[in-house]
């Protein structure tokens, strides 16, 4: 699945496929093992295809030819993604190589693109060295050179976006010790995942750089060296990439079967209601939906009835997004376990994803839901052996939460909800709250207030039932939709009670973790950590998952956390899907081995009949 760059780095250095330097561990055989040379890596495992000739979910024969098209939302005015400035263009990352390029089919393994191997210490995670592939070339026709690296890194640590400065502020230096080899050098070794995402930053020429400013918006493409260049634009409206002819990597192993069409193409729009109006008079071809009414509902018209538009779900074993109503324990009202645990009674999901969601939408059980991550049943003996000295201190709730199987809340979907919100009652008496004449009281005799700032208008559907029920409960509770600017403040310095928020997690969760639930996060301004938990027991669980020596403690470490967390009661989590809804016009082929974890179309192709039973039917009148 492909994201432009502006989003790859707004997400995916927090929540993307993390991986550690401490890869390989298997085959560690003492404490001084001598640094290794690969062509690829793991974390803690052998890839499962070193020496690949392509990828098992690629068709090294599939035809060339054709366009894929695609929609944005919004509009574009750079072609410059790594600033803080401007709104760049979707698919920039087409213009780029990277070091090292991931497995949609493994969760944390990288393989050879602009490097054609590397070098590191298992037992040192400080450093790594990567050796470029000497065919490696701009489209200038100059050669990719460890001295490009260096400028890469060096500029965007510079004068690059704030995530991304702060994402890679562990990088010490980056060093050319020849013209193929680049080391790069770690401030600290607790960083596990820095030493191979690294590979995963298009690298820039250094020459077609040189007397321009980089922190500018800039509509003049930049150079790169990836499988294609910018053909034409309409600023805000549309761009189009063209496939190079002559790519240097076209033969790479990681890329045969791959970029296949002559032309990727975006097509903005300034409204999803518009957007959906020109997928159905094919504008653009290939659309991932996200919205469960229109998934069901909106899928009539006649190209659909005709066969000629598919609707094909994608099922992925990636953790679901953590969409939640989190509570801020800043706020002294919050801070009693029970005060949370009752207000998720209020929270009635099978009549909401009934009534609207069209039954489309699963409850989220996890805060890693969906994958080998998260906790299920009861805890396992080594979940056990990590919690048992930590229970102690948990509150009798907690401790109680941890040790059994976790539900969230399960109403009988009649809209009424009357069996929860009796539960939730009685646990508000039991934290000493009481009631007047309906209105519900804290133990100071002050009416309970409850704000839920909101900055999407679209959700407040979502949240008017859970306003309804809390409202039942004698709470004094009101929306507040609020302009960007305000939203993005008032989260930032965590001026709110309740707000909803989302939790990325990737297969290998790691230094990340600590931003979103640690105890020094909550009181970091604009930290990640919205929900203010400052909580021993987390903070432990967290030490031992960022300290994990391999893959089958690491996954122990994060069943644990989630158990945690989730007996907490920090949040309520909401629904999602494990699936991607995927609709396109049928003019695509597709490889029959589809990868585990991410769909992804530069390794579709078009089939000429197809695309001309569609261009009749589009051309119709």
């Amino acid at each position: 699945m492909r994201r432009g760059w502006q989003q790859t780095w707004q997400n995916s250095w927090r929540v993307r496929v993390s991986v550690g330097l401490l890869s390989l561990s298997c085959a560690i055989a003492s404490l001084q093992a001598a640094p290794v040379t690969r062509q690829a890596i793991a974390l803690n495992d052998q890839p499962l295809y070193e020496g690949l000739t392509h990828f098992p979910y690629a068709n090294p024969a599939a035809p060339r030819g054709g366009q894929i098209s695609m929609m944005a939302q919004g509009r574009f005015d750079s072609f410059n993604p790594w600033i803080d400035k401007g709104q760049a263009a979707l698919g920039t990352e087409l213009l780029f190589d990277t070091l090292t390029v991931a497995s949609l089919d493994e969760p944390f393994a990288r393989y050879p693109r602009l490097a054609e191997r590397l070098r590191h210490d298992p037992t040192d995670p400080s450093w790594i060295e990567y050796q470029l592939n000497p065919k490696a070339k701009f489209h200038s026709g100059l050669p990719v050179t460890a001295d490009d690296v260096v400028f890469t890194f060096d500029i965007l640590l510079k004068e690059g976006a704030t995530p991304l400065r702060s994402y890679f502020s562990d990088i010490a230096s980056v060093q050319a010790l020849n013209k193929h080899t680049v080391r790069f050098n770690f401030k600290h070794k607790e960083n596990l995942e820095i030493g191979l995402t690294v590979g995963e930053v298009p690298i820039l020429s250094r020459a077609d750089w040189r007397g321009k400013p980089f922190n500018a918006v800039t509509l003049t493409p930049p150079v790169g060296s990836g499988p294609y260049k910018v053909a034409r634009f309409d600023v805000g409206r549309q761009v189009t990439y063209q496939r190079d002819p002559n790519y240097w990597g076209a033969d790479l192993p990681t890329n045969r079967g791959k970029y296949n069409f002559d032309q990727v193409k975006y097509v903005y729009y300034q409204s999803t209601e518009i957007a959906f109006e020109g997928f159905k008079a094919g504008q653009y071809r290939f659309r991932q939906e996200n919205r469960a009414r229109y998934w069901v509902v909106n899928y009539n018209f006649p190209a659909v009835k005709q066969g000629l538009v598919k609707q094909a779900p994608f099922k992925h074993d990636n953790p679901v997004r953590m969409q939640a109503l989190v509570f801020n324990q800043r706020q002294r009202k919050f801070q009693d376990i029970r005060v949370r645990q009752a207000l998720s009674y209020a929270f009635d999901f099978e009549w909401m994803n009934k009534a609207i969601f069209n039954g489309q939408y699963e409850r989220l059980q996890s805060y890693f839901h969906n994958s080998e991550l998260a906790a299920t049943s009861t805890p396992s003996a080594a979940e056990l052996a990590l919690l048992t000295p930590l229970l102690p201190k948990l509150s009798p709730i907690q401790r109680q939460a941890v040790l059994n199987e976790w539900r969230a809340p399960v109403s009988d979907g009649s809209g009424f909800n009357r069996n929860n919100l009796l539960k939730a009652r009685q646990l508000l008496l039991s934290a000493g709250y009481r009631y007047v004449d309906g209105r519900l009281l804290d133990p100071k005799g002050q009416p309970f207030k409850v704000e839920i700032i909101n900055q999407d208008a679209a959700i407040e559907r979502v949240l008017l039932p859970f306003v309804r029920n809390v409202r039942r409960l004698g709470m004094d509770i009101q929306i507040r939709n609020l302009d960007a600017p305000q939203y993005i403040e008032r989260r930032r310095s965590h001026d709110f009670d309740m707000t909803i928020d989302g939790f990325a997690q990737s297969l290998s969760p790691g230094m990340e973790q600590l931003n979103y639930w640690g105890s020094a996060a909550a009181s970091e301004m604009g930290s990640r950590n919205s929900m203010g938990i400052r909580e021993p027991v987390v903070d432990a669980l967290l030490d031992r998952l960022t300290r994990a020596p391999n893959r089958a403690q690491l996954i122990t470490a994060t069943q644990a956390l989630d158990r945690v967390l989730r007996a907490g009661y920090y949040s309520i989590p909401m629904y999602g899907t494990s699936s991607y809804w995927l609709a396109y016009w049928d003019e695509f082929g597709q490889p029959k081995r589809q990868p585990r974890y991410s769909y992804d179309t530069d390794f579709w192709w078009s089939d000429p009949a197809g695309r001309a039973r569609v261009e009749q039917f589009i051309n119709r009148k």
